[in-house]
């Protein structure tokens, strides 16, 4: 088994870029702090009478917010650490050894997004953006555990262009093999059948020395219809129902936020306020990740709303004050850059923007994910870039410091970098503190002029609950059919109470409501409010489904009814965690929804409607 992890590894290993081999081989400067390689050589090829569809500043002009980079190199390190530990037992003979280095680890990548990120109408294996990035960190940092490779495929931006095709061949030729891809997918299926041959029986308990080989995990996190406010205050409850299918591990080393479209409702300072916790939340996990904010682009939003009302405006002071890189390809294709390029051939593959989208305008198509990819890629190669040198200045520093020759990989000298010495572990990581004051907290000041200390701003708690979900556990303590306002309880038989009731709607994997479609049923929950509060609904908003209106009170007092509508005129479908009672006593209460008919509902025509509940939170 050893021999066959040893040959796959090896296969693997081909495929890196000059990031490692030029670490461990000397210590010259090797990259500049522009991005590199072939991403920009899709935007800037070598040829002037090149006819580019897309603007060759294109790469430039997504950068909305770069920041100082620092958290992203940090966390870039743990991922060449662990590849260059399997380097090291690659040149000294030693893969089949069960031993385990110190810090040696598995990167993992997790995406927060909506249904952009969740692949609406592409493959997500080899055409949705964060399939790009996954191959993109295999090629880049391999390491042994990465047997099942991203494959590799032409360019779908510049499908007939010769010198697309010329890179392609080339970075099979890095491969060994043009069929490289091919081949590793074949051993996977073989694989897996032998696996699936094997009698069923007593698993074999591992041996003291036995470990898990390092690779790099892609963890998709995304729920579509919903933006940065749900994963503020449900990314526990997510993740915990997710996680039974996870390799969580200590937890993501680098997370990737798509939000940019979903977050334009309800914009503005709320807008800003939800991407802050989110950010927060995500800041303060204990696997200490970096965060980078990568806006989509959608054509239909574009054609709808200003740039001053774009979500990646309203994200920008939470991102400075984070230092969370902003990447957006909405403001590489609307900005003041021009997305297309002048030169543009009119028989080209790519003649306008919308070629970009589905026919829905609203999403990217395989062409557009590449360039959501090349957005964020850009970005890592050029932080990678950085992060190298800083880990070959620490091997000069301290080869220089001691001068002691010391053989370290593979039996060179001097130059050569140790993984042990040269990238700080974890636990020795210098990490950017998180503000101790929120975005919008005010400064103190006493009688004097001089400023007060007021401690560090914790996030109240939250408590979701996503009420449709079908792995969640939590039941309404009450669910009641056809007892209207003010009227007299219905005569329906018992039967028809149980179809009227409000029940679970699973429109899709992510996609999951409790609903009702007849007017007068309730619903009750029991929450636990803390410190914050506060109790929010998350409901779906649509012009499409024929959606109507809820009352929603609390403790059955109705004299204090907030009215929800679930119908608006716009052309998204999203849900957004919304506050509906604030200054609530800490400790628990009821809280009901109740459908209203057609006639009371801000729905246009007088036609039956539904309501689809998404979740119910407390602070």
């Amino acid at each position: 088994m050893a021999r066959r992890d040893s040959k796959s590894w090896r296969r693997s290993r081909t495929l890196s870029t000059t990031f490692l081999d030029d670490a461990l081989r000397d210590n010259k400067t090797l990259v500049s702090s522009a991005p590199s390689s072939s991403i920009c050589a899709k935007y800037r090829p070598p040829s002037s009478s090149s006819t580019s569809p897309l603007h060759p500043d294109i790469l430039d002009h997504s950068i909305l917010f770069a920041g100082t980079g620092s958290e992203v190199r940090r966390v870039l390190k743990r991922a060449m650490r662990s590849a260059l530990y399997g380097l090291k037992r690659h040149r000294e003979g030693s893969e089949g050894e069960v031993q385990k280095f110190e810090g040696e680890e598995p990167f993992r990548i997790l995406v927060l997004g909506g249904s952009v990120s969740n692949c609406r109408g592409v493959d997500q294996k080899t055409e949705c953006w964060h399939a790009h990035v996954l191959r993109w960190f295999q090629r880049t940092f391999p390491m042994e555990g990465d047997r099942d490779l991203v494959p590799n495929s032409p360019s779908r931006l510049f499908p007939s262009s010769s010198s697309r095709v010329r890179l392609h061949k080339r970075d099979a030729a890095e491969d060994g093999n043009f069929d490289a891809d091919a081949d590793r997918l074949r051993l996977a299926k073989r694989a897996a059948k032998r696996k699936s041959k094997k009698k069923p029986g007593r698993t074999k308990s591992s041996h003291a020395g036995s470990r898990r080989r390092p690779s790099t995990q892609l963890i998709n996190g995304s729920k579509s219809a919903t933006g940065s406010a749900f994963f503020a205050y449900c990314f526990e409850e997510e993740m915990t129902l997710r996680r039974k299918n996870l390799d969580w591990g200590k937890g993501p080393d680098l997370v990737v936020v798509e939000s940019g479209v979903n977050d334009v409702w309800p914009g503005g300072e709320q807008a800003t306020r939800d991407f802050e916790k989110l950010l927060r939340t995500l800041r303060a996990l204990p696997s200490q990740p970096a965060v980078v904010a990568l806006e989509a682009a959608s054509l239909l939003l574009a054609s709808t709303t200003a740039a001053t009302t774009n979500a990646e405006y309203d994200h920008l002071p939470a991102a400075h004050f984070y230092d969370v890189p902003v990447l957006s390809v909405k403001h590489a294709l609307f900005g003041p850059v021009h997305g297309l390029s002048s030169s543009s051939a009119p028989d080209g593959p790519l003649n306008k923007i919308d070629d970009l989208f589905l026919p829905d305008l609203h999403h990217p198509n395989d062409r557009g994910h590449e360039l959501l990819a090349d957005v964020l890629l850009a970005y890592l190669e050029q932080q990678a870039c950085l992060a190298q040198q800083e880990v070959m200045a620490a091997a000069t520093s301290r080869l220089n410091a001691h001068q002691s020759g010391v053989r370290l990989i593979g039996g060179r000298r001097d130059g050569d970098v140790d993984p042990l010495l040269d990238i700080p572990p974890r636990q020795d990581e210098v990490v950017r503190p998180l503000p101790a004051r929120s975005l919008f907290t005010p400064f103190s000041f006493d009688k004097k002029g001089h400023k007060v200390d007021e401690g560090v701003w914790e996030l109240p708690k939250p408590t979701c609950i996503q009420v449709g979900n079908a792995k969640s556990l939590v039941e309404p303590v009450k669910n009641k059919g056809c007892v209207l306002a003010g009227s007299l309880a219905s005569s329906s038989p018992a039967n028809d109470e149980q179809h009227d009731r409000w029940s679970k709607l699973a429109w899709a994997r992510d996609k999951q409501y409790l609903a009702a479609s007849k007017p007068g049923s309730s619903v009750t929950f029991r929450v636990n409010v803390g410190s914050g509060g506060t109790i929010l609904a998350d409901w779906l908003h649509s012009r499409f489904y024929d959606l109507g209106d809820v009352l929603v009170y609390l403790d059955g007092d109705r004299s204090r009814v907030k009215q929800l509508a679930g119908w608006w005129d716009l052309g998204w479908s999203i849900g957004v965690p919304t506050e509906v009672f604030k200054d609530v006593s800490p400790g628990e209460h009821d809280v009901t929804f109740e459908l209203l008919p057609a006639s009371k509902s801000s729905h246009p025509s007088s036609k039956n409607v539904n309501f689809r509940l998404i979740g119910l939170i407390s602070t």
